[in-house]
């Protein structure tokens, strides 16, 4: 009988002392606010003694997917996981030690070395592409440049593993394609100085790191090699996030060189313009398929750039963008994304209304209070 009080005292400690943390997330604006990412400070956790690879979230005592996220040197940064909060309304979320389950990844990126060096990521509702040094110098390819691919979806499951297996991802097999030309210019969503009236574009990355990836966000940091702007070279280091149930990246940019400051445009090449409107966060637009034998079967694509305080431009060197200065070394970031007309997103003004919600959580995100 002693020996069993022990026991139970024993097994009451331990459970009294296991990390546990209560985490309020309320809304107090008038727009339902859906998947929004939560972010936890890893220093919140690791002062209750929190280890990396035994956390757990739950909600209503169910677990949700959550992720840690690491840096350069594989130390933790952050706890991240989703919620959706109406009008109003606020959720409580306990964070606790657990081995976590298995969740299906709903963000994904890779390095794609049997493409010529392509970077390949995605979520559930769009992904994209980056160029390597390879294709610079490609028989028949040949192709340099900042911009960014667009790969539309009708899915949300991952489809670049299969697509890049099939080799041919510029027909659609059912579930989307690759129906959007590049060429040298900013592409489906990058950035690059503008100076005297002109856009000075980087070649391809240089080198790349995946830094986390999945079952919610994936993030890719690029290093790009110095390139020209005016008289002055100029380096660029790209960290680029993807959330699940997002149509948008946040790319964060960091410039650096021998300059005070930077005039850097961000946005998307213009091919055939249907519409395009702007606020004082955010510009969108929508434009036929541009890389399609035939784009009226291939359906509409629609782009928009989110970066409050910056100046929008519906026409800057044959692009649609933001303009915002930079200083030397200091991170510049915007929120860049795309859906399609035969993926999820009815019409522009379906379009405006994504971007309007996605501009509210940049602006004004969903309030924690960790108790």
């Amino acid at each position: 009988m002693k020996n069993l009080l022990y026991l139970c005292a024993a097994i009451l400690l331990v459970s009294c002392c296991a990390p546990k943390l209560k985490v309020e997330v309320s809304n107090p604006s008038q727009i339902d606010r859906h998947h929004e990412t939560i972010e936890i400070a890893w220093s919140e956790l690791d002062a209750r003694n929190f280890s990396p690879e035994s956390v757990v979230v739950l909600l209503d005592e169910e677990e949700i997917p959550s992720q840690v996220l690491f840096d350069s040197q594989k130390e933790p940064l952050a706890l991240i996981f989703q919620s959706s909060v109406a009008a109003e309304e606020c959720k409580t979320y306990i964070i606790k030690e657990g081995t976590p389950a298995h969740y299906p990844a709903k963000a994904y990126g890779r390095y794609v070395p049997e493409r010529l060096d392509d970077y390949a990521w995605e979520n559930d509702k769009v992904a994209y592409r980056a160029y390597g040094p390879a294709l610079e110098t490609a028989p028949g390819e040949m192709l340099s440049t900042p911009g960014f691919d667009c790969w539309v979806k009708s899915v949300d499951t991952l489809v670049v593993d299969a697509r890049y297996r099939r080799g041919n991802y510029h027909h659609n097999y059912g579930d989307g394609m690759d129906c959007y030309k590049v060429g040298r210019t900013l592409g489906a969503g990058a950035s690059a100085p503008y100076v005297d009236d002109k856009l000075w574009l980087s070649g391809n990355y240089a080198q790349w790191e995946t830094l986390n990836n999945g079952p919610i966000r994936t993030t890719v940091k690029l290093t790009y090699a110095p390139f020209a702007v005016e008289e002055k070279q100029v380096k660029l280091t790209k960290y680029i996030s993807l959330d699940a149930h997002s149509h948008f990246n946040r790319i964060e940019n960091i410039y650096e060189g021998d300059f005070e400051t930077l005039t850097i445009a961000a946005g998307f090449v213009r091919h055939e313009l249907k519409a395009l409107t702007s606020t004082e966060e955010w510009l969108g637009f929508v434009e036929a398929a541009s890389d399609s034998k035939d784009p009226a079967a291939d359906g509409d694509l629609f782009f928009g750039v989110i970066q409050p305080g910056a100046e929008f431009r519906a026409e800057v060197a044959g692009h649609a963008v933001s303009l915002s200065e930079v200083e030397s070394g200091t991170p510049m970031v915007y929120y860049a994304g795309s859906g399609w007309s035969q993926g999820g997103v009815k019409d522009m003004r379906h379009w405006m209304e994504i971007l309007e919600t996605t501009a509210a959580s940049v602006s004004n995100p969903l309030e924690v209070n960790i108790l």
